[in-house]
């Protein structure tokens, strides 16, 4: 048994091929996997993950009424937990809605970001909107500037991981399914208080529809 991967889940990682390439070829061999979780078992948690081919992340190893209502009260500070990456990956998406999807794997160049930017007043602002929430972004920065801080929050938590330095490319990692599936079921189940939804509405559906998509194809 791998004590990296046991690191990794306990810190509550999702390890993908994206991000922790070879802690989850470890978790792909049933054999580990199974140890894993004989270890993790005593402590009420196990190994899971969203899709066939989805991250590996710790769970609870049986969901009763106290593990739903922590859940619950989690969900209720979505827009602390969840707000920031949902916002700019929302920017993101608008970049170009024809080609980025935000899938495992796929890749994002700086500069296309900062050349869509650049030509839109719409995403300009959207932009400057997301400076609070963006670590060390600033208003004084060049747009490139704050782009690259708003990669760099993304993967910080996550979401992405800087693939190549050089080009400035990154690559989505297999964190955004859980993203994903905590939108849809927001969603579905209506968790946040109306106040809130009517907000996140604004500007999480595009992302609320990848979920429910994805969701379609892993069915």
């Amino acid at each position: 048994m791998n004590a990296q991967v046991l690191k990794l889940l306990l810190a509550g990682e999702y390890i993908c091929p994206h991000r922790y390439g070879p802690e989850f070829l470890l978790l792909e061999d049933v054999a580990e996997r199974e140890e894993v979780d004989a270890w993790l078992l005593p402590l009420g948690m196990r190994t899971a993950r969203l899709s066939e081919e989805g991250a590996f992340f710790m769970a609870y190893e049986r969901i009763g009424l106290k593990q739903v209502t922590q859940v619950k009260n989690e969900l209720l500070k979505f827009r602390d937990e969840y707000g920031p990456a949902v916002l700019t990956l929302d920017l993101i998406r608008q970049s170009d809605t024809s080609r980025v999807q935000l899938t495992p794997g796929e890749i994002i160049m700086l500069y296309q970001l900062e050349e869509a930017v650049a030509q839109s007043s719409t995403l300009e602002s959207q932009l400057k909107g997301l400076l609070g929430v963006i670590t060390n972004a600033a208003m004084r920065n060049t747009n490139h500037e704050n782009l690259r801080r708003m990669m760099e929050h993304l993967a910080k938590d996550g979401y992405v991981v800087l693939a190549n330095k050089d080009t400035g490319a990154y690559e989505v990692t297999g964190k955004i399914e859980q993203l994903y599936a905590v939108l849809q079921f927001l969603d579905e189940n209506k968790v946040i208080p109306d106040t809130e939804v009517d907000d996140r509405d604004e500007v999480d559906d595009d992302l609320v529809d990848q979920a429910n998509a994805d969701s379609g194809e892993s069915s």
